[in-house]
């Protein structure tokens, strides 16, 4: 998250990014926090009970974890028809298609392949919008589809 903001405040990019939740320890959280305490373009909003308001503002949502059973948030994101931003987790692949309806990073600290993949979000914004919103998100299809992994 750190190189991302420092490429795009480079290239000034203008964006908000809203931290939300507390899947973090107090450890991780007080090194995130000291890092974007200056950002005036990262918030921190912490715990929120329903997340949807603050999804069907966004622009992307990003899921940025080294590890990530199932990304829920993802799947909402994607029924609100938000694109995702997310990490190479194993079985975003189930979720994310690269480069159709998300972006799928992978976890380096390489700037160079997220410069390349930030240029991928940019030149890619109108096609993933229109992907997401193209109804292959429909609640009642992905309710379906949960069902039947679950039995």
């Amino acid at each position: 998250m750190r190189q991302v903001c420092d490429i795009l405040d480079e290239r000034n990019i203008l964006y908000d990014w809203y931290v939300l939740g507390t899947a973090f320890t107090k450890e991780v959280f007080d090194e995130i926090y000291s890092w974007f305490k200056e950002n005036s373009h990262v918030h921190f909003l912490g715990y929120k009970d329903n997340i949807y308001p603050y999804l069907k503002q966004m622009d992307y949502l990003t899921l940025l974890t080294d590890r990530e059973a199932w990304g829920l948030v993802i799947s909402e994101a994607l029924i609100l028809g938000v694109p995702c931003i997310t990490t190479n987790f194993s079985g975003v692949d189930k979720q994310i298609i690269d480069k159709e309806n998300g972006i799928i990073l992978e976890m380096t600290n390489d700037g160079e392949n997220y410069k390349k993949r930030i240029d991928d979000i940019i030149q890619l914004k109108n096609k993933l919008k229109e992907n997401v919103k193209k109804g292959k998100y429909d609640r009642e299809r992905i309710i379906a589809e949960w069902i039947q992994i679950l039995t």
